[in-house]
């Protein structure tokens, strides 16, 4: 199985609906589709009973929450790939898959742009930059649904739990320290529907500061922040890495010079 495509729902009878028949148009078929259902009491598991056939494996009961309910998933999922496409998310188009797919990539992590579409039904093109750098994804997350990451790298290592809204984002870091691979897609992999619990609430900008302080190495956060303030727009990981080994490495000269004289005054006195 090439790729695994897991959908979270609760409750989203409608925009459940609308991600299966974004996932069964697609013109690429070399996928499965997992369901991870948390205990929905509106319909939502009739309607996975009625297409079971198209599941790989699906479930319905509580869980504690998104990042539980994705880890379930993971747990189940067969494919050499994976992307979250969950209730109410769809592909971009019916060719995402085959698009994607029509080639062998050897990067750990493929990414591309989303739309994001509003309750108002406004939307808003959000384009991925070509080369990903630890300081865009300290300032931004990329979008879940726009993501396909290799299936063992997951398995190995599932989302962080202790997380409720921001364990995409700390998983991104956590592979781009890793010295993970990461490739960017030259297309629109999603159309997402904005409204999720990591939308603007008081719990993700909360995340946020837990998420930047501990995910990444307090010398990298500091040269981030540097570069910030004197205006500089990205750069990628060697170059910012490259920074904080220039650093630390001047540190020592300096630490060791101290000693130095330190070490000549006490054998002059």
């Amino acid at each position: 199985m090439k790729v695994s495509i897991i959908t979270i729902n609760r409750n989203n009878l409608s925009g459940l609906k609308a991600t299966r028949e974004s996932i069964i148009s697609q013109t690429y078929k070399d996928w499965e589709w997992i369901v991870v259902d948390g205990g929905s009491t509106e319909g939502d598991r009739d309607f996975l009973e009625q297409h079971a056939n198209e599941m790989a494996w699906w479930c319905s009961e509580p869980d504690s929450g998104v990042y539980n309910a994705q880890n379930k998933g993971i747990a189940h999922a067969m494919g050499e790939w994976m992307i979250f496409m969950n209730s109410g998310d769809i592909f971009h188009d019916k060719n995402v898959l085959e698009s994607v797919f029509a080639q062998e990539h050897s990067a750990d992590i493929l990414y591309g742009d989303w739309i994001r579409v509003y309750e108002d039904g406004r939307e808003e093109k959000m384009s991925a930059p070509e080369r990903l750098s630890l300081h865009y994804i300290y300032q931004k997350n990329i979008c879940h649904q726009a993501i396909f990451v290799k299936s063992a790298i997951l398995v190995a290592s599932p989302y962080d739990e202790s997380y409720k809204v921001l364990a995409d984002w700390a998983k991104w870091i956590e592979l781009m320290l890793k010295k993970y691979t990461f490739e960017y897609l030259s297309l629109t992999v999603c159309d997402f529907s904005v409204g999720g619990i990591s939308s603007g609430t008081v719990q993700a900008f909360a995340e946020l500061e837990i998420l930047r302080k501990k995910e990444f190495p307090p010398a990298l956060t500091e040269t981030i922040e540097t570069l910030e303030k004197t205006g500089y727009d990205d750069r990628n990981i060697s170059d910012v890495w490259k920074l904080v080994r220039q650093r630390n490495t001047y540190r020592r000269i300096i630490h060791a010079a101290v000693r130095l004289c330190r070490f000549i005054e006490k054998i002059r006195s």
